[in-house]
């Protein structure tokens, strides 16, 4: 029911019932301005009070439902700040796992100690990308900082809330929203007639902005209005490696230059995963996009095998967010007994414009905090 509400508030759902429905969700937007509005106005009056973690807290979020590359924006922040002497910790909700209330430790930082039932799509992912950094899934994002000073020992480090833009509970030091470069302001419609979490005047709470994908936008993003002089950086997601679904051995990228690819994703921007694989040179792209968080099943694996043959693909090539999932039913399901070839694509964020800035703003962020500590 989930992933055909979102088809239909995105578009992607056409006909006469879709069109329909998207008229009756409309009041209900209107409804939840009003209570984000009233909201925001307890929040900022102070009779709702945010709780305070004794150590630093960046934020990372958006205003758009869907895929923004947040988490491409936390494993580069966390990346940074620990190669200048910072210990780190990330905290997620853990959208999709099996108990979602809960606080689970998925890495301590030296070993990953849950699966990707337990820990959601983002958090595993994350896990693998960041040894040493403990990754903490719980919906109270300050219990699960509670659980990341315990394996630091201190209050000096760095906890990076992923999608926290919208969890005021917790009191940060920084509040960065990433933005779309392809789809800035999603439908431009709230919830749930529209992808907007919240009106574009939220933006005016951030702290700086981190427009994405800026090296397939198609169109300049006027965001002056909203942000009244605040920084603004802009990045891309840049490929930087592929390997095989069924053994995670390496590739070369260039082995992708003039092949036929199926494209098979289930997140909140399939579009953009499909223009970053156009940058990799192949013949063509045949975009396969299932819902955002999707949890393949044995009939999605015989979706794609037959959706590769009716295109004649030379290779399927997934996200590193579906690689967890997917890898998992490639075995059982005899996918590599097949002629064609599945790869993951690896990404990483990349700082198009002021990227010594955006480093010293966050130093002195963590640096701050560190000394009042």
């Amino acid at each position: 029911m989930k992933d055909y509400l979102y088809a239909i508030i995105t578009g992607r759902a056409a006909g006469v019932v879709p069109f329909f429905l998207r008229g009756l969700l409309t009041p209900l937007s209107h409804i939840y301005a009003v209570a984000l509005k009233m909201r925001g106005w307890l929040y900022d009056c102070g009779f709702l009070r945010q709780k305070q973690l004794p150590c630093t807290v960046i934020s990372v979020g958006n205003i758009v439902a869907g895929g923004t590359g947040k988490t491409p924006a936390v494993i580069w922040i966390a990346k940074y700040l620990q190669s200048e002497g910072f210990q780190v910790g990330v905290l997620l909700r853990g959208y999709g796992r099996d108990a979602p209330h809960s606080v689970a430790v998925v890495s301590d930082g030296k070993q990953i100690l849950t699966g990707s039932t337990e820990s959601g799509d983002e958090a595993g992912m994350i896990a693998r990308k960041l040894p040493g950094v403990p990754i903490v899934v719980g919906g109270d994002r300050y219990a699960a900082g509670l659980e990341v000073l315990q394996f630091w020992g201190h209050t000096n480090g760095v906890v990076i809330l992923d999608d926290g833009f919208q969890r005021r509970q917790l009191a940060r030091d920084l509040d960065i929203v990433t933005i779309d470069g392809i789809q800035p302001f999603g439908t431009s419609k709230l919830l749930p007639a529209g992808t907007l979490r919240e009106p574009k005047t939220a933006l005016r709470r951030a702290d700086l902005l981190l427009l994405t994908r800026m090296d397939l936008a198609t169109e300049p993003i006027n965001l002056e209005q909203l942000v009244d002089g605040k920084q603004i950086f802009e990045s891309c997601h840049q490929p930087t490696r592929l390997y095989q679904l069924s053994n995670g051995e390496a590739c070369a990228l260039d082995l992708l230059k003039g092949q036929r690819i199926l494209a098979v994703c289930g997140i909140g921007n399939p579009e953009a995963f499909a223009g970053t694989l156009r940058q990799l040179e192949p013949k063509a792209v045949e975009l396969l996009a299932f819902p955002d968080h999707h949890r393949y099943s044995p009939a999605d694996i015989d979706e794609i095998r037959t959706t590769a043959r009716e295109v004649e693909a030379d290779s399927v090539v997934t996200t590193e967010k579906d690689s967890q999932k997917l890898e998992a039913l490639a075995a059982t399901t005899s996918l590599q007994a097949e002629t064609v070839q599945f790869f993951v694509l690896g990404i990483e964020l990349q700082i198009l414009t002021d990227i010594e800035t955006l480093k010293e703003r966050l130093q002195q962020v963590a640096a701050e905090a560190k000394s009042e500590s």
